[in-house]
């Protein structure tokens, strides 16, 4: 039981020593605005997510997600996080398309063979006859039109 108490002591010591560090460390709220000015200059400007979302057309989600995926660098000051100008810029230069490539044809054709291979029956009549409806009733329209001039 004592070594219980003597290990939780030193914990709690550990902890408390290690609170005293990451305080005497942390800069000054002047230092650490002479920085974001600094990186400012450096940068061209910061953004934050979601002007960079709009500057890029996407999500501020996904402004998120390629910060994470170190596409785009993360600068953070006073518990806010920031994006450099430079960098969203020549990314939205880039002009990049969202989404998978398109289907060249060869691989469209067998993909639709496919698709027809495992249709059954039914479903090509239903589809079928549901095409077969539209068109008909876009004839009677057309014809009770003309007959109304």
């Amino acid at each position: 039981m004592t070594s219980a108490l003597s290990a939780s002591a030193s914990l709690s010591s550990v902890v408390e020593s290690e609170s005293r560090v990451s305080k005497a460390k942390k800069p000054s709220k002047q230092e650490v605005l002479l920085e974001m000015a600094e990186t400012m200059v450096r940068e061209g400007g910061l953004l934050n997510a979601q002007q960079a979302a709009i500057f890029l057309e996407i999500s501020r989600e996904r402004v998120y997600e390629l910060m994470e995926l170190g596409m785009l660098t993360k600068y953070e000051f006073l518990g806010r996080t920031y994006m450099s100008f430079k960098e969203i810029q020549t990314r939205r230069q880039a002009d990049l398309k969202a989404g998978r490539p398109k289907r060249g044809l060869l691989r469209r054709i067998a993909l639709g063979v496919k698709e027809i291979a495992n249709t059954d029956v039914e479903q090509l009549y239903h589809h079928g006859v549901s095409i077969a409806d539209k068109q008909l009733e876009r004839d009677v329209e057309r014809r009770k039109k003309r007959l109304k001039k």
